[in-house]
């Protein structure tokens, strides 16, 4: 009996606690009801802008316009993003870069990013604005290398990955 109510203790320390090493707490109605709750808040918002993405269990990286059309001659803008999953984190000492090309008709000011450049540099979520300046009507793909590192606890993962995106200009 002492063992049991001992044990008890312990799984409600840890649920209380929000430590997710070692056993999970038991689940009630009330904790699935919640559960439930949440699944369908999660639902109801709205998704992310249209683009290119590579999503695993560790990270999502997406590449997006600011605005849905470009205008020849006109400076605009894309957003790159990469946002931890899980228990995975952004290394903060890892020299994140992106790379940027596009063909003749888009002018990059800056074609390389690094940490200083990002808008948003944290352990869930780094966030890129690149100006673009296509200078012909039409469609032109711009492509975005990101280097970059994800980490728990107990590892790292050094990632290089490419998305490509087409840019409508008129």
């Amino acid at each position: 009996m002492r063992i049991w109510i001992l044990l008890s203790m312990v799984t409600v320390a840890l649920a209380v606690s929000g430590c997710d090493k070692g056993a999970p707490a038991p689940a009630s109605k009330h904790d699935h009801a919640q559960h439930d709750h949440a699944q369908h808040e999660q639902a109801a918002q709205p998704e992310d802008p249209a683009g290119p993405r590579i999503e695993t269990g560790s990270f999502l990286l997406a590449v997006a316009p600011v605005q849905p059309k470009f205008a020849a001659g006109k400076a605009g803008e894309v957003e790159i993003a990469l946002e931890s999953r899980g228990e995975w984190h952004v290394n903060q000492e890892y020299p994140i870069r992106v790379d940027l090309k596009a063909p003749s008709g888009v002018a990059i000011p800056k074609a390389e990013l690094v940490k200083d450049d990002a808008k948003e540099f944290g352990e869930e979520k780094v966030r890129f604005l690149a100006s673009v300046e296509p200078s012909a009507a039409g469609e032109h793909e711009l492509t975005c290398d990101v280097s970059f590192a994800m980490c728990t606890e107990e590892n790292c993962i050094l990632e290089r990955r490419t998305l490509a995106m087409v840019l409508e200009v008129e």
